[in-house]
């Protein structure tokens, strides 16, 4: 059981280190909000980027191998489907979309950790690290500024 939940936390914490790692490299390879958008639907950093191009992303910043990228593409696309559906729902509201896009991203950040190797899933947490932090400043200077 204990070796269950440490488990269940690693997977968890992986998926959440690739949420910070796919933001990491967007904030470090964009030059400009909405410039060169390339496969992305708009601002809005990773959660806006296609399935395809965001395994490229983990491959070329985690070293996926072969059997993990053939693993992880149908998990990144199924929950891009969810999400979007989520988005397009028009009976919730704003915290309620919040709400279960945050247990999509959960639900799925635990099955692609599942699939990382260990030094994976410390890359991943490192880079999520970097870009909260970076969030968290965005996040100060906009309460600092003048209205």
């Amino acid at each position: 059981m204990r070796r269950r939940i440490k488990l269940a936390l690693a997977a968890l914490t992986a998926v959440a280190a690739l949420s910070g790692t796919q933001q990491a490299v967007l904030a470090q390879t964009d030059p400009a909000p909405g410039a060169g958008m390339g496969k992305m639907r708009g601002s809005g950093g990773m959660n806006k980027m296609d399935p395809a191009e965001r395994l490229k992303r983990m491959e070329r910043h985690l070293g996926l191998t072969e059997e993990q990228k053939t693993a992880i593409a149908p998990i990144l696309a199924e929950k891009d489907g969810e999400m979007k559906a989520v988005r397009d729902d028009a009976s919730l509201n704003r915290t309620q979309k919040r709400e279960k896009m945050r247990e999509i991203r959960d639900r799925y950040h635990d099955r692609v950790g599942a699939i990382l190797t260990p030094e994976q899933r410390q890359k991943a947490d490192e880079a999520r690290d970097r870009a909260r932090e970076r969030w968290e400043k965005r996040q100060q200077r906009a309460k600092d500024r003048p209205n």
